[in-house]
């Protein structure tokens, strides 16, 4: 569908204006939510008043391409937030695509085939992008719309990464964000660890307390 779970949003957006990319892949973008919000937290100048007359494309410091294999998706809001749309699947297209400091695959990714995902993982990874990959942290098999491209054909843990390079991950409601990259990074917050854990769940009493 061309949504995705609501309780990952905050997760991803930090971890995007932690990175602050200059350029960025959006697969499957759906709705085009995180380009919006990739210009608003990472790419508008929040100094100086934005201009109503550009669009946030335009105005932005980062650069944001997207693929979308459904045509169907293809609003008019789009082209005010992408520089360029990539139509079709991500699996015929990547090897044509340019290198981006950052690749976002949010419920993209279990619609993919593994053998074919790692191939396309591993290609962006050796462009020296950072990936973030969402996905649900348990198999269900959807179908929706008669469509094809809904169906989920595999199912990701933190084990199917590791053989890519570094990866870290934050378990967020029903589903994992993998941050993967060819080099270890520490993003401060987010995280698998116990200590990274506890501090989550410290903060998560205190804000609840206060």
């Amino acid at each position: 569908m061309a949504s995705s779970f609501s309780t990952q949003i905050p997760c991803i957006v930090d971890l995007i204006s932690r990175i602050r990319p200059a350029s960025m892949l959006d697969v499957g973008k759906g709705f085009g939510k995180y380009a919006f919000l990739t210009h608003e937290y990472c790419g508008i100048d929040n100094t100086r008043r934005p201009d109503p007359t550009r669009t946030l494309r335009d105005q932005s410091r980062v650069t944001i391409d997207a693929v979308e294999c459904n045509t169907a998706y293809l609003w008019p809001h789009i082209d005010h937030l992408y520089r360029k749309v990539y139509v079709g699947r991500i699996e015929a297209l990547y090897r044509e695509l340019p290198s981006y400091e950052l690749v976002l695959m949010c419920d993209i990714i279990e619609h993919l085939r593994k053998a074919e995902a790692c191939d396309i993982l591993t290609h962006f990874l050796g462009l020296n992008s950072k990936i973030i990959v969402a996905t649900p942290k348990g198999f269900f098999q959807q179908c929706l719309y008669d469509s094809p491209e809904e169906q989920h054909l595999s199912y990701w843990t933190k084990n199917d990464f590791l053989c890519l390079g570094y990866v870290d991950y934050q378990t967020v409601g029903a589903g994992r964000i993998y941050l993967v990259s060819r080099n270890k990074l520490d993003i401060r917050g987010f995280g698998d660890g116990v200590v990274k854990r506890v501090r989550r769940i410290a903060r998560a009493v205190v804000n609840e307390l206060s």
